[in-house]
């Protein structure tokens, strides 16, 4: 990721975001079984989700009603994605990809126009 392009300015939330990144890469360098692991993924691109909103409260970054109805969506195609991995209807790389593009247009879209109240 090209992270001075998608920096929040915010320095908790680009680090969950950095770790996530990181842990997309760890899982597609990762052989053999990776079901368990996108597991894993996907509960922590949820929790990043419950905790992104918390410190944009305690650090009064105004997070707008639209980028709130982003996180709902993005937790139910989450959970969606995740029984997609259990019925194993995806693939490792189509998996990751989806991960990936999800990441970087929340960011792009949403979270790159935080701004402090």
């Amino acid at each position: 990721m090209y992270y001075s392009y998608f920096s929040t300015g915010n320095v908790k939330i680009d680090s969950e975001h950095a770790n996530i990144d990181c842990m997309i890469d760890l899982c597609r360098n990762n052989e053999g079984e990776w079901a368990a692991t996108a597991r894993l993924l996907i509960s922590a691109f949820a929790s990043h989700l419950d905790s992104e909103e918390k410190i944009c409260r305690q650090a009064r970054l105004n997070m707008t009603p639209d980028h709130l109805r982003e996180h709902v969506q993005l937790r139910a195609r989450l959970a969606h994605i995740e029984k997609q991995v259990d019925r194993a209807e995806l693939d490792k790389d189509g998996f990751l990809g989806t991960l990936r593009d999800m990441l970087f247009y929340h960011i792009s879209n949403y979270d790159k126009h935080l701004s402090s109240n």
